[in-house]
């Protein structure tokens, strides 16, 4: 057995020399790398391959139920209220350049009305208490109480922290009157009183200034209130339907499984239990078609609604006014303006489209794919419709990716060159190892300084008077897509860098012996020789650092904002500023909150599908460019 064994002449075991067993030691941890992966792919698509028919069943629901028909005209309605939110803006820009003033002096003195009020708060509602009694206290205890509120009161007077926007005897007049305070009192203070009708007339003033503006505001925002209304009524009847569907849809599956559970079963007691309950679960179908002509047979209605709205809109843009009060509300003015035509455009090929709307149109498989990888919208846990569109998703991860690699490609390239050609055998020591050491520190950590630090930082430096010229600043959110941008390119450095350098480690020595024989100069030799020589190289590294930051998690999902909207390109450079969502980031914040085998879980691995095509998809591209570029072997 010994000699079966083990060969000691040969230096065998069981047959195989060393050179062997190292080989097939080497091999099977190769084929185990690759059955993983395998593994991993069959998980993902056994997980997400039914996404497809399921999203279809619930967009055939979505057409046949009507909600499609109210959403043809409920979709470009929305944009309503942003043009409403721009008027109003607008409006009160306007009316701030007469009102503001007296505005701000009269929240202030009714803010310090109230802080006076609370801080006097239980000698107040014990002097109120006893007022309420029957029968009330004697005089002297009321007495008594009202001493004590009365110095409650001016000592909370006194303590308050009066605004500028009084003068000295202003201030005066109303710790005065505030000091005399007292629940039996239910007037305003004069001075109060005063600032009130300061406001009211400044702002009666103001309104007549701008009352174009604010005429065609108040029209432009009542003119959808019937159309809302009678779509309201229809979105009703839809959800209604759709609804019902759902419960059939459920209890029909239900009553299925129990059959196919009766079928297989061999007790004759279980099997006719089971068929039992089937029988219990018998539901009534939905007629989805005569529910639906319910639905078409208001369309006349809803045009005639739709046709009121659209004139009233295509007034409001025709009196609205070409200047307002600022030069911001101008601007927004303006916006709204050019905005206007393309909205009414947009309602009157609604009110086309309903006539063209049919609700037994077939759903095909072909616009369910192009649903999921063309749609702009991802929309989850509503009560309305949940729909799966992965470009906000992808665009997001595109752009923090574009950043990172834009920030992190020179920083490693020029580090990996530095150390590797310049630096001295002491820099080296200190270089690498503080460069490699990043990729020790957890991506959580980062995420914490990128919401605590990097976001404030940026948002800081992007109010700075003199950087006003540059493209998004000021900035609005301090989680955005540049944040996320900054710390993912930190995190790829170390990667970039240390490939960057061994490619150019691996420039064959010739090649720089035969610079030198030809008297070109260090910096000539580096940048003429050596890098183009470790092109591929630095390509791979790039690539492979673009992997990275696309496959990060924890990071995007902490500071880059959690928006799920197409980024607004026509922004130019300072859409980087915009917040986002990533494909990782979806994933990571929804798959422990939603059920096993629903739509929304099958879509979220159809994600993990793609995110990992894309990531075979650069690996694959880094090796290609790795051949391409790699220099010819004499």
């Amino acid at each position: 057995m010994r000699t079966l064994l083990v060969r000691n002449r040969k230096r065998t075991v069981l047959g195989m020399d060393p050179q062997q067993i190292i080989k097939y030691f080497f091999g099977l941890n190769a084929s185990t790398a690759v059955i993983v992966l395998v593994l991993i792919m069959i998980f993902l698509l056994r997980e997400g391959i039914d996404f497809l028919p399921t999203y279809r069943n619930e967009l055939v629901t979505y057409r046949r139920a009507g909600l499609e028909f109210c959403d043809i005209i409920d979709k470009p309605l929305k944009e309503h209220q942003s043009l409403s939110s721009s008027l109003r803006q607008s409006v009160s820009g306007s009316l701030d350049t007469l009102g503001k003033t007296a505005r701000d002096r009269r929240d202030a003195a009714f803010l310090l009305k109230n802080q006076a009020e609370e801080k006097a708060t239980q000698q107040r509602e014990t002097l109120e208490q006893a007022l309420e009694q029957t029968p009330p206290p004697a005089a002297d205890k009321l007495d008594i109480l009202r001493r004590e509120q009365q110095k409650a009161a001016a000592d909370a007077a006194a303590s308050l922290v009066y605004p500028d926007l009084f003068t000295a005897a202003e201030k005066q007049q109303i710790q005065t009157e505030f000091a005399a305070l007292t629940p039996e009192v239910t007037d305003l203070p004069p001075f109060l009183q005063t600032l009130a009708a300061d406001f009211t007339a400044k702002d009666r003033e103001a309104r007549t200034k701008f009352e174009a503006l604010v005429t065609a505001q108040e029209e432009f925002e009542e003119a959808p209130e019937s159309l809302q209304e009678v779509l309201d009524e229809l979105k009703e009847h839809a959800q209604e339907t759709k609804e019902k569907a759902d419960e059939f849809h459920v209890l029909e599956t239900n009553r299925q499984r129990l059959l196919e559970a009766a079928a297989k079963a061999k007790n004759a007691d279980e099997k006719a239990s089971l068929t039992e309950e089937a029988e219990a679960s018998v539901a009534e179908p939905v007629n989805l078609e005569e529910r639906t002509k319910e639905l078409t047979a208001r369309a006349g209605e809803l045009r005639e609604q739709l046709e009121i709205y659209v004139k009233a809109a295509e007034k409001a843009s025709a009196s609205l006014p070409q200047e307002a009060g600022t030069p911001a509300a101008t601007a927004m003015l303006a916006e709204v303006r050019a905005k206007l035509p393309v909205h009414v455009k947009e309602m009157r090929k609604a009110a086309a489209n309903l006539d063209q709307w049919r609700s037994d149109k077939p759903v095909s498989m072909i616009s369910v794919i192009a649903a999921f990888f063309f749609g702009s919208q991802w929309i989850t846990n509503s009560s309305w419709q949940d729909f799966f569109g992965f470009v906000p998703l992808l665009t997001g991860s595109l752009v923090i990716a574009l950043i990172a690699i834009l920030i992190a490609t020179p920083i490693s390239v020029i580090a990996a060159i530095y150390t590797n050609q310049f630096a001295s055998e002491r820099e080296k020591e200190i270089i690498k190892p503080i460069i490699e050491f990043i990729q020790a520190i957890p991506s959580v950590v980062l995420g914490f300084i990128g919401i605590s630090l990097v976001g404030n930082l940026i948002k800081d430096f992007s109010e700075v008077s003199w950087l006003q010229w540059v493209p998004g600043f000021p900035i609005q959110e301090r989680l955005n897509m540049f944040n996320a941008g900054c710390l993912l390119a930190f995190m790829a450095v170390p990667t970039m860098f240390s490939l960057s350098e061994d490619a150019l480690n691996n420039v064959p020595r010739a090649y720089i012996d035969a610079s030198d024989a030809l008297g070109a100069t260090k910096l000539q030799t580096v940048f003429r020789v050596i890098v183009p020589a470790g092109i591929s190289g630095i390509l791979s590294a790039i690539l492979l650092g673009l992997g990275r930051v696309i496959g990060e998690t924890m990071v995007v999902l902490l500071v880059a904002g959690n928006r799920i909207a197409i980024p607004d390109f026509s922004a130019g450079p300072g859409v980087i500023f915009q917040p986002a969502h990533t494909l990782t980031g979806i994933i990571a914040q929804e798959l422990g909150e939603v059920s096993r085998g629903s739509s929304h879980w099958q879509a979220l691995f159809m994600v993990g599908i793609v995110l990992f095509a894309i990531s075979l998809l650069v690996n694959w591209c880094a090796r290609a460019v790795a051949r391409r570029f790699e220099p010819h072997k004499a």
